[in-house]
């Protein structure tokens, strides 16, 4: 036998002992190191022999551990999957994340960790693209790509491809947030109605600065404030909508008819920016409201010795009047005001329609031992049982079906009874908002509430945020896609590198004018030309074409 035959023969041995597991690096002989055939569609278990997937996560302070994680372990039971947990810590979870990426040794999926999808997806392809594997083997996401207008521009990557499946957490109210809260007993003692143009407003603050509504015979009454850093603390968004369409974005970028478009240069936002200098030169917007922090705000709202807050500007009442801080009389003083109407008919409530997306919760490195099992197991996630099992625990346990007659917020039939309320402490029956956490609205609002709540009492504050937000807000949203924020874009490196240094000028220059401009410093007649001028000198036309042409790759139809 010569030598090149016997070599051949030796090869052919060792392969068949390869096949047949004679090398198997398993050390549980009840785990399948092997790749498994997986289950396509919904069924379960998802694979027939048992077997292991790493996954790599965040440690989150509210889990005690993710091994014996309640629903964990009964996850694993279902799809017959068991997952290797690699848990980094948070405080150091971005260097951690750099250096398991280049290193070469991924684990099989990334559950709820993130990273920049352009450099090891797009460029280096790292990670595998899902659009062909999602119909087959995640039909559960496959109709929430259908349902959600908007999410698959979301998160496409610049190469059209779909890397990353996402979280959607359809907080309601938080999607218009930009809420004035104003004293309702206030008004009531002057006998006004809540306002509802910017003339009315205007009057409404100067009564409440001059005729003493708290009624201790001092002038101490502060008409209206807000916060330089809180959540829609800025006062400019909401009176900023009577005037034009915006957000609370650097640079108030809107889209208009496919267009991308910024408010900050324009005759409208000119006149907003006139109106507040108006309230803040008489002294009816608090002069500090652009310089306070939140906790500021909140002890205006608290004053020990009298009421003095007449209105207010942020998402939630709460966060300024909670009633621990201001006792349960004062914070059923405040209701949220809807919008009011300027001078030439705006009337606008700005809708975040996009916040709910939280692209980049779940990817498959291209190293995954099994990545059609890996989607299988992020896919159920995406279910009603999947969803509120992981956030609340097993059913029975942590929530259980809806009773006859139960409803939920939306006053429609409940899906569910949750039993576990929502904790502060950590625990071990549920794995929360970590990795993919799908919450759409008929789920935030399926789970059975009490019909009666008191709306100011702590478990009917979703309801009261609910009911202002539906009433008061809604119904001045823009209508369809002719008018909207703009929503994510994702730039490719050579894109954004160029506009870097521009951006940041650019919303520092916009920052710093506008509030110049509301406290006099600069002259909306005889500086505003130079200041539009100034914008085009720093790179506005280029920044803005970057980001047209990267919601034109990622939206337009």
């Amino acid at each position: 036998m010569n030598k090149k035959l016997h070599l051949n023969i030796l090869l052919i041995i060792v392969l068949a002992m390869m096949t047949s597991g004679c090398f198997s690096k398993s050390a549980d002989p009840g785990v399948s190191m092997e790749r498994e055939e997986v289950a396509t569609g919904e069924t379960f278990p998802i694979v027939k022999n048992k077997t292991k997937l790493k996954f790599l996560v965040i440690q989150d302070p509210m889990i005690i551990d993710f091994k014996t994680n309640e629903f964990v372990k009964w996850y694993e039971e279902k799809t017959n999957i068991e997952i290797e947990w690699d848990v980094i810590p948070s405080d150091s979870a971005k260097e951690k994340v750099n250096l398991i990426l280049n290193s070469g040794e991924l684990p099989d999926a990334f559950f709820g960790v993130r990273f920049n999808e352009e450099q090891y997806a797009v460029a280096q392809h790292m990670f595998l693209p899902l659009d062909d594997m999602i119909p087959k083997y995640a039909p559960n996401f496959e109709k929430v790509l259908q349902k959600h207008d908007g999410l698959r521009g979301i998160i496409t990557a610049t190469d059209g491809k779909i890397y990353g499946l996402p979280s959607w957490n359809d907080c309601y109210h938080c999607s218009m947030s930009q809420k004035l809260w104003i004293n309702k007993h206030w008004l009531d003692k002057l006998g006004l109605k809540e306002p509802k143009t910017t003339e009315e407003f205007y009057q409404v603050l100067k009564a409440f600065k001059e005729k003493d509504p708290n009624g201790n015979g001092k002038a101490d009454e502060i008409a209206f404030a807000g916060a330089a850093n809180g959540w829609n603390t800025d006062p400019n968004i909401f009176l900023m909508n009577a005037f034009t369409y915006t957000n609370s974005g650097d640079l108030k970028l809107i889209v208009k008819d496919d267009k991308v478009e910024t408010i900050v240069n324009t005759p409208e936002y000119r006149e907003g920016l006139r109106y507040i200098q108006r309230l803040y030169k008489e002294g009816l917007l608090y002069n500090p409201s652009y310089t306070q922090n939140n906790d500021q705000l909140r002890q205006l709202a608290a004053s020990p010795n009298a009421e003095i807050l007449g209105a207010f500007v942020t998402g939630a009442n709460v966060n300024i009047i909670g009633e621990a801080a201001v006792g349960p009389e004062r914070y059923r003083h405040y209701v949220a005001l809807a919008p009011i109407e300027g001078p030439k008919g705006v009337r606008y409530t700005t809708h975040s329609k996009y916040d709910a997306a939280v692209p980049g919760a779940f990817y498959i490195p291209t190293t995954s031992k099994n990545p059609e099992a890996a989607l299988r197991w992020a896919d159920y996630l995406y279910t009603f049982e999947g969803s509120i099992t992981r956030s609340a625990g097993l059913k029975g346990i942590g929530w259980e079906d809806p009773k006859p007659g139960d409803v939920g917020l939306n006053g429609e039939p409940a899906l569910g009874r949750r039993l576990i309320p929502y904790v502060e402490e950590p625990q071990n029956h549920s794995l929360m908002q970590t990795g993919i956490n799908y919450a759409p609205e008929e789920f935030r609002f399926g789970e059975a509430v009490d019909p009666n709540v008191d709306p100011y009492a702590a478990e009917g504050l979703e309801k009261l945020l609910r009911d202002e937000t539906k009433n008061k807000y809604e119904p001045y949203a823009p209508k369809g896609d002719a008018l909207s924020v703009l929503p994510p874009i994702k730039l490719k490196d050579e894109e954004s590198q160029p506009i870097q240094t521009i951006s940041v000028e650019l919303a520092n220059y916009v920052k710093e004018s506008t509030v110049r401009f509301i406290t006099g410093d600069l002259n909306l007649d005889k500086d505003w030309d130079t200041y539009v001028q100034s914008l085009d000198k720093i790179g506005l036309r280029k920044y803005l074409e970057t980001y047209q042409k990267g919601y034109d790759r990622q939206y337009k139809k």
